[in-house]
């Protein structure tokens, strides 16, 4: 390879490197998830079923919504493990992990809300399998997310990017 096509592809990189490592953790953290959802449908998805047939009406429509308690279930355990994916790859954004964590789950909050709602949709009136139907999911809101965590999770600290590291300076100076 040149060293001009070398320089083009480094450029590159530096303009776009971010949006290419989102997109290749997003697609890693994205399998993993789909995966949690369909190992959760099977594990847990037929004992909340049973629970449509109760006489307690909060439990019946639980069992009727079995796949959004179980989209819920696998968002819990995937936020954790999606952070620490972005804020290492993606992101290599510097801070304390836990803080970034909590971020998280605020910017996939109303992600998971409309995750949810969607779900809902293409189950309810659409008429997909819930497999399906968290496809379509997917394909929304992972555009929402990438803003989400761009603009607030793995924000550089003001102080941080006018000052930088306050830690490698010499006090002496």
């Amino acid at each position: 390879m040149s060293g001009t096509t070398r320089d083009r592809l480094s450029e590159l990189y530096d303009a776009h490197g971010e949006k290419v490592r989102f997109l290749i953790v997003g697609v890693c953290n994205t399998a993993i998830s789909y995966l949690l959802f369909l190992a959760l449908l099977a594990t847990l998805g037929a004992a909340l079923r049973t629970l449509s047939t109760s006489s307690n009406a909060l439990l019946a429509q639980i069992g009727d919504a079995y796949y959004l308690v179980v989209q819920w279930v696998g968002w819990a355990f995937m936020v954790p493990v999606s952070t620490t994916t972005m804020k290492y790859i993606a992101f290599k954004s510097p801070g304390r992990w836990l803080p970034q964590v909590g971020r998280a789950y605020l910017v996939y909050l109303p992600a998971q809300g409309l995750s949810s709602v969607i779900l809902w949709l293409t189950v309810q009136v659409a008429g997909l399998s819930p497999q399906l139907g968290q496809l379509v999911v997917i394909a929304v809101v992972t555009v929402f997310t990438y803003l989400g965590h761009k603009y607030f999770t793995f924000r550089v600290p003001v102080e941080v990017a006018e000052f930088g590291d306050v830690a490698d300076e010499d006090p002496a100076r």
